[in-house]
C-alpha cells in the first residue's frame, strides 16, 4: 500500500499550489502533525494541572528564578539534540524520548507536595524541562518536515492552540482538585501516571517524513546554521523573548501568594489559569490564520506591539484595570510563537531546521532567564511599583523593532 507524504519529496510545484490555495481552502493537516497536536494537548494538560499549584509553596522571587533556570537547563540541550537530529535526519526518536521524560517526571511532583519538599518540586520541574530540551528542536522540525510553506504557520499555530487547550483543561481539573479535595493534592498529582500512558501511545505512532534524511554532505559542519542571515534572524527573534514573561509569573504578580492576606484562594488561581489557557488557545489559532494571510513578519511584530501596550496599561493602571491588563499580557505572551517558528523554518533549509530551532531556543533560554528572574525579583523588591511592567513594555517595543529589521528579505 503506497504511503502518502505531505509534502511529497521534491514537490516544489505542489508546495506552490498549496500556498496559492491555502488562503481559500486550507488543506487538512497531515496525520503526523495532528498526532503531534494531541501530544501537545496531553503534555500541557499534565503540566498545567501542576503549574498553578506551585505559587502556593514558592514565592515570586524563587518562582521567577525557578522558571528561568528550568527553561535554561532544558533549552540548552535543544541545540545539541537538534544538530544530532539534522545529521541523521531522524526526529521521532528524540521526540519519543523527550515526551517520556516529561510524562514520567510530572507525577513525581506529587511526592514533593505530600512531603512538603520544595527542593524536590524544583528538581522535578528542572527534569521536566530536560525532557523538553531533548524533544523540542526535533518536534518543531518534524512539524516543519510534514508541512508545506503555505500551511506551516497554521500547523505551528495548531501546536500552540493545543498547548493552551490542554493548559485550560489542566487548569480546570486543578481548580476542582483544590476546591473539592485540597488535602489530597499530592495524590491527585501522582494520578498523572494515567495520562502518561496516553502520551506513550501517541508517541509510538509518530513517523519521520521520508524526505527528512539528509543527502550526502548535505548538513554543513558546526553547531550553527551556515547562513549568517539565518543566524541573525534567529538570534534577534530569541533575544526579543526577554519581554515574554511566563504567564504563570504574571498570574502570580496579580494573584499574590494563595492563602495570604490579599492573595487569591488557590482554587481561584487555578480557575484563572484555566481561563487564560482557553483564551490563549483561541488566540493562537487566530494568529496562525492571520500569519497565513498577512505574513509572519507583520504578525510577529504586531504581536510584540500589542504585548507592549498591555504591559504599559498594567504599569499605569490601578485596581482591576491593572489586573485585567496584566492578565491580557499573559494571554498575549507567546501568541506569536507559531508565526516566529514558521518564519525561521522558511528561512532555513530542511537539513538545518532542527539546528536553527535549537539555536532559537538556546538564545531564548538566556533571554527567558533574564526576563523571568528579573521580573520576579523586581516584584519582590518593588512591590506595587509600576517599573517592572514599564520595563517589560519597553523591551517588547525594542524587540518588535529589531525583528522587523532583521526579518527584511
Amino acid at each position: 500500500m503506497r504511503s502518502r507524504c505531505w509534502p511529497p519529496p521534491g514537490g516544489g510545484d505542489h508546495r506552490r499550489i498549496m500556498s496559492d490555495q491555502s488562503a481559500a481552502d486550507p488543506a487538512p493537516l497531515p496525520p503526523t502533525v495532528r498526532r503531534m497536536g494531541w501530544l501537545h494537548f496531553w503534555n500541557d494538560l499534565t503540566l498545567d494541572f501542576v503549574s498553578p499549584l506551585l505559587p502556593a509553596g514558592v514565592g515570586p522571587a524563587w518562582l521567577g528564578v525557578m522558571e528561568g533556570v528550568a527553561d535554561a537547563v532544558g533549552q540548552v540541550l535543544k541545540l545539541f539534540t537538534g544538530r544530532a537530529s539534522d545529521r541523521r535526519g531522524l526526529r521521532v526518536p528524540w521526540v519519543r524520548a523527550g515526551y517520556a521524560i516529561n510524562a514520567s517526571s510530572r507525577p513525581l511532583i506529587g511526592i514533593g507536595l505530600l512531603l512538603s519538599w520544595p527542593g524536590w518540586i524544583v528538581a522535578c520541574r528542572v527534569a521536566d524541562r530536560i525532557g523538553k530540551g531533548v524533544r523540542g528542536s526535533s518536534s518543531d522540525a518534524l512539524v516543519a518536515d510534514w508541512t508545506a510553506d503555505g500551511g506551516r504557520a497554521r500547523a505551528f499555530a495548531r501546536m500552540r492552540s493545543m498547548d493552551h487547550l490542554g493548559a485550560a483543561v489542566g487548569g480546570v481539573l486543578a481548580a476542582l482538585a483544590a476546591w473539592l479535595v485540597p488535602g489530597y493534592l499530592g495524590w491527585c498529582v501522582l494520578a498523572l501516571a494515567l495520562p502518561m500512558l496516553v502520551q506513550f501511545a501517541l508517541a509510538a505512532g509518530l513517523r519521520d517524513h521520508p524526505a527528512a534524511a539528509p543527502r550526502a554532505g548535505g548538513v554543513p559542519p558546526g553547531w550553527l546554521p551556515a547562513d549568517p542571515r539565518v543566524r541573525r534572524l534567529v538570534v534577534v527573534l530569541a533575544l526579543a523573548g526577554v519581554a515574554r514573561v511566563s504567564p504563570l509569573l504574571l498570574l502570580a504578580a496579580v494573584a499574590g501568594v494563595p492563602g495570604s492576606a490579599g492573595g487569591w484562594p488557590l482554587w481561584q488561581v487555578c480557575a484563572a489559569w484555566a481561563l487564560l489557557g482557553l483564551a490563549q488557545s483561541g488566540l493562537a489559532e487566530l494568529v496562525g490564520r492571520i500569519a497565513e494571510r498577512r505574513g509572519e513578519r507583520v504578525t510577529v511584530v504586531a504581536g510584540w506591539l500589542l504585548l507592549a501596550a498591555a504591559y504599559a496599561l498594567a504599569a499605569v493602571g490601578a485596581g482591576w484595570p491593572a489586573v485585567a491588563a496584566a492578565l491580557g499580557a499573559a494571554v498575549l505572551s507567546g501568541a506569536g510563537e507559531g508565526a516566529e517558528k514558521s518564519l525561521v523554518a522558511e528561512q532555513v533549509g530542511k537539513q538545518e531546521r532542527a539546528t536553527a530551532f535549537g539555536l532559537f531556543t538556546l538564545v531564548g533560554a538566556g533571554a527567558g532567564l533574564a526576563g523571568n528572574a528579573g521580573f520576579g525579583l523586581a516584584l519582590a523588591w518593588l512591590p506595587g511599583s509600576p517599573w517592572p511592567f514599564a520595563a517589560l513594555a519597553g523591551a517588547a517595543v525594542l524587540g518588535g523593532a529589531a525583528v522587523w529589521t532583521a526579518a527584511r528579505r
